[in-house]
């Protein structure tokens, strides 16, 4: 049997170490009651702590789902060891919302989420977000599924329409990404997103201070950061996007960047 306070004694940031904590009473549940146990929805930064302090050592199969084999944010499921892929059901429901866009502008991530969180759910509850036109996708946890179909009527002035549909028919629409190249002055993380969203050094810095910026689904504490091919960087209220490729530099000696915008 796992020591929890073992495994935690190197996780210094106390928000971090209460969810890894709760994560790690349900890996203990799984194990003394050889049942399934489920994580509440996590970002790739929390997943990938909570595996690697785990380690493989104990009695489990431990697998990640959002809802779809592309989401983002996602729980982590344990299952006692007798059982088959087959049986693995992770306690995921998804709401289609809708709405006519005649009488609304469009809505975007933030008002869905803002307008869910503001029935007193909190953000644990719910996973990824996918907007097509007129509608979106929200996974979140079965026990407050029908709550959300039976008390969201609008997403800020809009009134909309709520239903739990089957997780086969959501399909990610890859439109919504963009990828393309962008040159740098450096590879530093202000240099990097200055270029992508248009804005000064100096903004982005502040941005940085005022702790809006996340590298790999962690803040970003230094605005001199050097990015590597492959992160994640989220500039919040603006997007997020991942560097793809260092193609080479310019002849202005400026570095071109591939990179996927969301």
């Amino acid at each position: 049997m796992f020591n929890k306070q073992n495994i935690l004694k190197n996780v210094s940031k106390p928000d971090e170490k209460l969810i890894f904590s709760k994560a790690f009473d349900r890996a203990y549940y799984c194990i003394k009651n050889y049942e399934p146990a489920f994580t509440e929805f996590l970002d790739p930064y929390k997943i990938s702590s909570i595996l690697s302090l785990l380690g493989n050592q104990y009695d489990l199969n431990i697998y990640v789902f959002g809802g779809t084999s592309n989401c983002e944010r996602q729980k982590i499921g344990f299952f006692p060891d007798f059982m088959i892929e087959e049986e693995y059901v992770f306690p995921i429901s998804v709401l289609e919302i809708t709405y006519n866009p005649k009488f609304s502008k469009k809505l975007t991530h933030r008002d869905f989420l803002g307008s869910i969180i503001g029935l007193g759910i909190v953000r644990g509850k719910t996973g990824d977000i996918i907007i097509e036109d007129e509608k979106a996708f929200v996974f979140v946890d079965d026990d407050i599924a029908e709550f959300i179909c039976s008390n969201l009527e609008k997403v800020g002035h809009t009134k909309v329409n709520v239903s739990i549909v089957p997780l086969d028919l959501v399909n990610i629409n890859n439109d919504l990404e963009e990828i393309k190249n962008i040159t740098a002055v450096s590879l530093r993380i202000d240099a990097v997103l200055s270029k992508i969203f248009n804005l000064s050094r100096g903004k982005v810095s502040d941005f940085v201070k005022s702790e809006k910026v996340f590298l790999n689904w962690s803040i970003c504490e230094n605005a001199s950061k050097i990015v590597s091919e492959g992160d994640i960087i989220t500039l919040r209220g603006f997007g997020r996007v991942k560097i793809i490729e260092f193609i080479g530099k310019t002849k202005k000696d400026r570095f071109l960047i591939s990179i996927r915008k969301y």
